[in-house]
């Protein structure tokens, strides 16, 4: 597992599982297989990475905190429960 994505530092990830997917201009979809919670420079601000199987990011979104991060992902994703590691 990488400790980071993109320069910034993992806070929490999860498991791989099933998140949805991006499609792409070109019409190509992408499955999301892996959240991430990570922050540059140890500010509070925090960003919620959706990857690929590798860590690639295929998405984020900006949160003042990793609880607004983590309940963000509960309603972006669709999910009743996202367990954290």
């Amino acid at each position: 597992m990488p400790e980071e994505i993109d320069g910034a530092k993992i806070i929490k990830r999860t498991c791989p599982g099933s998140f949805g997917y991006v499609e792409w201009e070109s019409g190509e979809e992408k499955e999301i297989k892996v959240l991430a919670i990570c922050n540059y420079d140890d500010q509070e601000e925090c960003y919620l990475f959706a990857c690929d199987e590798q860590f690639n990011v295929l998405g984020d979104t900006l949160h003042a905190s990793i609880n607004e991060a983590m309940e963000a992902a509960l309603q972006l994703y669709e999910q009743e429960k996202i367990e954290w590691l």
